[in-house]
C-alpha cells in the first residue's frame, strides 16, 4: 500500500506561536492574538474597560457604569448554571407581569404530578387506616373503613374502650411494591424546582400600593333575639322567660372584585410558617377565615379570644356538630350579667360539692336522693295556702 504524505511548503503553517496583530489608538486598542489554541480578540478602552473573546469565555469589564437599552424584546439563555451578583442594591422593575418559574420541563409537558399522586394514593390510604379495625371515614376522600370487633361495653357504642382486631394492612410491603414506580416518576421530575429566598434582615411582600379601607360588613347592635333571663314573680315565685337582643354581624363583599391588592399563597402540599420570639401578627380590616377538613390546633401559654370593635357589639359563637369539651386543671370561670345554659335532653353536674350564691329558682320538680339541710324555714304553697316546715301552720 502506498503512503501519502502532505508536504507543507508555507513556513508560517509550521509555526505555533504566530504572534499578534495590534491596532493601537489614543482612545484604546484592538488586539488579535493568533497563537494556535490561544486565539483571542480583545477590545480595550483607555480607561481599562474591555471586551475579550476566547474559545472558552467572552468577558466584559466596566470600571464605571454599564448600560444597555433594548427597544424590542430581549432573551438570555444559559445552558448551564447562571449566577448574578450585586454588591450593593438591586432593583428589577417590570411594568407588566413579573413571572418566575422553576422546575423541569416534564412538569409542564406531562401530568407527572398527577401520576405521582395516583401511584402513592394506595400508600396514603393505608396510612390513613386506623391501627385497630374500628369504623372510620376519611375526612377528605370519604373512604369508609369498616370495623371488625366490638365497641365499648358501657352502652355508648364508642370505639374508644372497645375490643377491636388489629389492622391487617401491611404498609411496608405496599411501599416496597410501589417503590419502583415511584422512583421512576421522581427521576422524570428531575432535580430542583425550588424557589429559595434568604435575607439576613427583612423580607417585604406588598400587593398593591393603596390600602383598601372599605367596610367588610355591618354590625347590628340588636340583631338577634335570644332567650335571656327569667323574670321571677315575687309572690308566686314563678319565672317568666324573657327575650333579649344581642349583636349580629352581617358580612358584605366589597373588595373581592378589586383589580389590585390581593396576595395569594397556594401550597398544594404543606405550608410551614415559623417565627422567632418576635411573634406573628395578623391584622386586617376585613374578615378572617381559617377552615380545615382536618384538625385545627391552637396552643400557647395563654389563649385569648376577644370580640369587640369599640361599639359594644362583639360576640363569640361556637358551633359544632357533636360535642364541646372543656377541661382545666384548676378552674373554669364564666362571668356575665346573665348566663343561660340550655339542654334539649339532660343537664348534668358532677362535683363533690356545688355552691350557688344567691337565690335559686326552679321551674319544675325538685328531686333529691339525699338529705336537705336548710338554715331557714321551708315553705310550700302560695299566699294563704302555704305550709311552713318549722311552724307547721296551715
Amino acid at each position: 500500500m502506498s503512503e501519502y504524505k502532505t508536504v507543507i511548503s508555507n513556513d508560517i503553517e509550521k509555526k505555533i506561536n504566530r504572534g499578534e496583530y495590534v491596532i493601537n489608538q489614543n482612545s484604546g486598542a484592538l488586539v488579535f492574538v493568533n497563537t494556535t489554541g490561544q486565539q483571542r480578540v480583545q477590545l480595550t478602552h483607555k480607561s481599562g474597560a474591555n471586551m475579550a473573546m476566547t474559545d472558552k469565555v467572552v468577558s466584559t469589564f466596566a470600571p464605571n457604569n454599564q448600560q444597555s437599552l433594548t427597544k424590542g424584546n430581549k432573551f438570555d439563555t444559559v445552558a448551564g448554571d447562571g449566577f448574578e451578583m450585586t454588591q450593593k442594591n438591586m432593583e428589577k422593575r417590570a411594568f407588566g407581569d413579573f413571572t418566575v418559574i422553576t422546575g423541569g420541563a416534564n412538569h409542564f409537558r406531562s401530568p407527572i404530578n398527577e401520576s405521582y399522586l395516583d401511584t402513592i394514593r394506595d400508600i396514603a390510604a393505608a396510612k390513613t387506616a386506623p391501627e385497630k379495625q374500628y369504623p372510620a371515614t376519611g375526612n377528605n376522600t370519604g373512604v369508609v373503613f369498616s370495623g371488625s370487633g366490638k365497641p365499648n361495653s358501657d352502652g355508648s357504642g364508642a370505639a374508644s374502650g372497645g375490643s377491636w382486631d388489629d389492622s391487617k394492612v401491611d404498609i411496608e410491603s405496599l411501599i416496597e411494591k410501589k417503590t419502583e414506580d415511584i422512583t421512576e416518576i421522581e427521576a422524570a421530575m428531575g432535580e430542583g424546582g425550588n424557589i429559595k429566598l434568604a435575607s439576613v434582615k427583612h423580607v417585604y411582600i406588598t400587593a398593591g400600593n393603596t390600602p383598601v379601607n372599605f367596610d367588610s360588613g355591618i354590625i347590628v347592635p340588636k340583631g338577634r333575639s335570644v332567650n335571656g333571663g327569667f323574670d321571677i314573680d315575687a309572690k308566686s315565685g314563678v319565672g317568666t322567660q324573657q327575650s333579649v337582643a344581642v349583636p349580629a354581624y352581617e358580612e358584605k363583599d366589597t373588595s373581592s372584585a378589586l383589580p389590585f391588592g390581593d396576595l395569594h399563597l397556594n401550597a398544594n402540599g404543606k405550608l410551614n410558617v415559623q417565627s422567632g420570639s418576635g411573634g406573628i401578627d395578623f391584622n386586617t380590616s376585613g374578615n378572617v377565615n381559617m377552615t380545615t377538613s382536618g384538625r385545627l390546633l391552637l396552643g400557647g401559654s395563654e389563649i385569648m379570644i376577644g370580640a369587640a370593635n369599640g361599639e359594644d357589639a362583639g360576640a363569640v359563637r361556637i358551633n359544632t356538630d357533636r360535642d364541646i369539651f372543656m377541661e382545666s386543671n384548676q378552674i373554669i370561670t364564666q362571668v356575665a350579667p346573665s348566663i343561660r345554659t340550655e339542654a334539649y335532653n339532660q343537664y348534668t353536674i358532677v362535683a363533690p360539692d356545688t355552691y350557688i350564691e344567691g337565690d335559686l329558682t326552679i321551674n319544675g320538680n325538685l328531686r333529691v336522693t339525699g338529705h336537705i339541710h336548710a338554715t331557714e324555714d321551708i315553705v310550700a304553697g302560695v299566699g294563704g295556702r302555704n305550709v311552713s316546715l318549722l311552724k307547721h301552720t296551715h
